[in-house]
């Protein structure tokens, strides 16, 4: 089955082994068997989604119960008194992964943008052309709350999103990574002159041939004023500079050869310019061990990157980068799960930065998080200054208790 490839680069490969592990530990040996409903938990994104000046999350969710599913983006609202409350569910039609946040219409309220990576069941050995998104517009009369879903076909399998004016006319506009391998682009979405929110059909980017990217981010990586995109790919970074009045140069791939799952990018080393991070999964998505590492891709004259790789734990996935031991210096954290394992879970891993040599990290002692966690983010759940760690499943936090010291998981509420 093409889809279920490379360690599950797409979504209905991520569902199948999830089917497949759970089928090996009910039972095995002929016979049917039992499978009982569980969760599948997409992008985890951290961000003040109501006004109060308190950090909010959404995850995307999807409940698998035979051949049920029953998918929606869960967002939970921080109160006063620092706890969450119940999360508010909002059904999609189809399975989410990716979710990013941006003010899509311009009203000064963050919106939420949903990646599908595919919007019909894909056919054998045949690269998936049904992916899209959907749009959940902020409530103007609630704050915190959303309209009903929209749904934007883009083709290709839509695996991460990024929100940014990539055109030049000053509208929020939305970049689209395509997981499909023979595709090797990205998909852009212009906003439409109106009404406000709306977008144009997309239109497929070059990146790189035989490249399907999971992750990206829209960051001023040249410093020219100007949102770029970088992507983390199959095949090494992709950075996009975006020219003024729109359109991208040729893409400047780093790494090249390299699988990358996701990345962050950010000033590591306080010297005013742009670097990059980037998670390796190393041998673990086809079922060997050792490998994996986080890159860190520092900046060192404008448009020239070193990179140095520091080893994490099996099947490094995504990427977080804040200060998370309270010295003003950022560090990263990355989040690493091996799919094959059921007896394993989750590993985080804080990669803490020198004070005397900035952008030189080292790795702190890998801490288990949930069973199966493969996304993560950064913010404070409780109110206390401190950052803490959010992860997708559950979804469940790791609290700072004293500084770069994280509490073992538990549920957000």
């Amino acid at each position: 089955m093409r889809r279920f490839r490379e360690g599950f680069w797409t979504w209905s490969g991520r569902l199948a082994g999830a089917a497949l592990l759970l089928g090996s530990a009910c039972g095995g040996g002929g016979g049917d068997v039992v499978i009982p409903p569980f969760w599948v938990w997409g992008q985890v994104v951290v961000a003040d989604l109501d006004g109060d000046g308190r950090d909010d999350v959404a995850v995307a969710s999807t409940l698998i119960d035979g051949g049920t599913h029953r998918n929606s983006v869960q967002v939970f609202l921080r109160g006063a008194g620092g706890g969450f409350a119940a999360p508010s569910a909002y059904p999609l039609a189809f399975d989410p992964w990716g979710v990013s946040v941006g003010d899509l219409d311009g009203d000064g309220r963050p919106d939420l943008v949903v990646a599908i990576p595919a919007s019909t069941p894909p056919q054998l050995n045949t690269p998936g052309d049904s992916g899209g998104l959907v749009l959940l517009r902020q409530d103007p009369a609630t704050p915190g709350r959303f309209l009903a879903p929209v749904w934007v076909r883009t083709g290709g399998a839509a695996e991460a999103c990024a929100v940014a004016d990539l055109t030049g006319d000053g509208l929020a506009d939305v970049a689209v990574a395509d997981g499909v391998l023979v595709n090797g682009r990205i998909l852009l979405l212009a906003q439409a002159p109106a009404p406000p929110g709306s977008f144009l059909p997309a239109v497929p980017v070059p990146v790189a041939a035989g490249q399907g990217f999971s992750s990206l981010v829209a960051s001023d990586v040249d410093g020219d004023g100007r949102p770029d995109l970088v992507l983390a790919g199959s095949g090494g970074l992709a950075v996009l500079h975006q020219r003024a009045g729109g359109g991208f140069a040729a893409p400047v791939l780093l790494a090249v050869g390299q699988r990358f799952d996701g990345v962050a990018a950010a000033d590591l080393d306080g010297d005013g310019r742009l670097d990059l991070v980037a998670a390796n999964p190393g041998n673990a998505p086809n079922g060997g061990r050792g490998g994996a590492s986080v890159t860190v891709f520092l900046q060192a004259q404008p448009g020239i990157f070193t990179a140095t790789a520091v080893p994490v734990a099996d099947g490094a996935r995504q990427v977080a980068i804040g200060d998370l031991d309270g010295d003003g210096l950022p560090e990263v954290a990355v989040i690493s799960l091996v799919y094959q394992s059921l007896s394993t879970p989750s590993k985080v891993t804080i990669l803490r930065q020198s004070a005397t040599r900035r952008g030189t990290f080292v790795a702190a002692a890998a801490l288990d998080g949930t069973q199966n966690a493969n996304f993560l983010a950064l913010g404070d759940a409780d109110g206390d200054g401190r950052t803490d760690l959010i992860l997708n499943e559950g979804p469940s936090v790791m609290l700072q208790t004293a500084p770069g010291v994280f509490s073992p998981p538990r549920a957000l509420r």
